[in-house]
C-alpha cells in the first residue's frame, strides 16, 4: 500500500499538532503537589502487648507458684517421695491380691509383690512395701526359712 504525498503531509501535520497540543495542555494544568508519604493506618482491633519488664516476669512466677500450692492434697500423692511410696504400696498390694487368687499360699508371692513395688515406685516404693509387709523376715520363706501361720483364737 503506497501512500500518496497528500496523506503523508496530513500525517505530519497531525503529529505536529499533537505535540503542540500536549505542550499547551501541560502549561494550562495546575501544578501538581508533592504527595505526602503514606502512613499505614493502625488498626484499632489489635490489642498491643505491653513490653514485659522484670517486675512483670516476677509477678507471673509468683502467680504460678501460688497456683501450684493450691492444687490440693490429691496431687501431693502423685509426685515426689510420697508419690513413689503410694505407687510402690499400690503395686505390691495388687500383685499380692492377684497371686492369692491365682496361686494361693505360694512362696513367691512376697517376692513378686516386692519386685512390683520396686519396678513401679523405685527404691523408695520398694522399701516402703517391704517395711509394711513385714520386712526381710517375710522373704526368708523363699530361701529356706519356715513360714509361720498366724495364730487364731478359737472361742467356745
Amino acid at each position: 500500500m503506497a501512500r500518496s504525498a497528500a496523506q503523508k503531509a496530513a500525517t505530519k501535520k497531525l503529529v505536529a499538532f499533537n505535540k503542540k497540543f500536549k505542550k499547551f495542555k501541560k502549561s494550562q494544568a495546575a501544578p501538581k503537589r508533592k504527595a505526602a508519604p503514606k502512613r499505614k493506618a493502625k488498626s484499632t482491633n489489635k490489642a498491643s502487648k505491653p513490653k514485659r519488664t522484670m517486675a512483670g516476669k516476677r509477678r507471673t512466677r509468683i502467680v504460678r507458684r501460688s497456683r501450684s500450692v493450691g492444687r490440693g492434697i490429691g496431687s501431693s500423692f502423685k509426685t515426689g517421695v510420697i508419690g513413689d511410696v503410694v505407687k510402690g504400696l499400690g503395686a505390691g498390694s495388687l500383685v499380692t491380691l492377684v497371686m492369692s487368687r491365682v496361686a494361693p499360699n505360694s512362696s513367691i508371692t512376697p517376692l513378686a509383690a516386692t519386685g512390683a513395688a520396686f519396678v513401679t515406685g523405685g527404691l523408695v516404693g520398694g522399701a516402703a512395701n517391704l517395711v509394711l509387709s513385714g520386712g526381710l523376715s517375710q522373704l526368708g520363706g523363699i530361701f529356706g526359712g519356715g513360714v509361720s501361720a498366724p495364730m487364731s483364737e478359737v472361742s467356745v
